[in-house]
């Protein structure tokens, strides 16, 4: 009898001591795999963000002018706080075959084009935010870092 209670003891301290070697690695693979999660949702929340952006510059050319609202429209479509969203605009001529004329005066969204061209005006919105790791020295991830992402759209003419 006293076999059995020494053996059943031994097992409940082999069990302790594995329980103490697999917690660190265990814990350690949660928290990177939430840090990479969080990388993941932030990103795509950037990428949502600046599409959101440049598809309201986009939606006319009147808005295409008023990049302060395409930004403020980034930031609103935004489920994370304290994005920066950065708007411009870009007016070029283009040939009808897509090609765009090099002596056409770049950014001049009031310039005629040449015969058989056509003023094309895009609008790009990016987004960036800083991003900071739950658990410096965890994960492989740097400590910290800044995502940004960009969206281009055709105004249509």
């Amino acid at each position: 009898m006293r076999t059995s209670i020494s053996g059943l003891l031994s097992d409940r301290g082999s069990a302790l001591v594995e329980l103490a070697v697999a917690l660190p690695v265990l814990v350690v693979v949660m928290v990177g795999t939430v840090d990479f999660a969080r990388v993941f949702y932030l990103g795509m929340s950037l990428t949502n963000a600046a599409r959101a952006g440049a598809q309201w510059g986009a939606s006319s050319t009147a808005q295409s002018s008023n990049l302060a609202m395409m930004e403020t429209a980034a930031q609103n479509a935004s489920n994370v706080a304290g994005i920066a969203a950065v708007a411009s605009r870009l007016c070029q001529c283009a040939s009808n075959a897509g090609v765009f004329s090099a002596t056409s005066p770049a950014n001049s969204c009031t310039a005629i084009c040449p015969s058989g061209g056509h003023l094309v005006v895009t609008v790009t919105v990016s987004t960036s935010k800083g991003f900071s790791r739950v658990i410096p020295g965890v994960s492989a991830l740097p400590a910290s870092l800044t995502l940004s992402r960009t969206a281009t759209m055709r105004v249509p003419n």
